[in-house]
């Protein structure tokens, strides 16, 4: 009997302040997509030179990548939207993890959403694109 694991898929739409991630639910009937986490990144700096005020802002970035990335390893296809570069650094960042090698990870810049926007939006790149 040869049985394949079905894909976990997942998705988020981050800015550089939040992150809200969205994931596929295969309980009982309630079948599709659903916002499971929101995370925000820290912020509340002030005072201090402009240089280490930009460390703090850079420590506190990778923070909250780093957050985000631990929600994240249990998936094996991963949508990345977002409005800015927010996505396209966080994608940056996914490279560079070694636990993400192997992972397919699509990134996608979109304007500000609402949460049923962001969910239609996973689900929909999620049907057009099965693997």
């Amino acid at each position: 009997m040869n049985q394949t694991k079905e894909k976990q898929k997942a998705g988020v739409w981050l800015d550089n302040t939040k992150a809200v991630i969205i994931t596929h639910t295969l309980e009982d009937e309630k079948r599709g997509y659903a916002i499971s986490s929101k995370i925000t990144a820290n912020e509340g700096h002030s005072g201090g030179s402009e240089h280490s005020m930009n460390k703090a802002k850079q420590t506190d970035l990778l923070k909250y990548y780093k957050s985000l990335s631990s929600y994240l390893l249990a998936y094996d296809e991963i949508l990345i939207f977002g409005p800015g570069m927010s996505q396209e650094q966080f994608g940056n960042h996914l490279e560079g993890n070694a636990q993400f090698r192997g992972k397919k990870v699509t990134i996608n810049n979109t304007e500000q959403l609402t949460d049923p926007q962001k969910v239609a939006k996973v689900k929909d790149f999620f049907e057009v694109h099965q693997s």
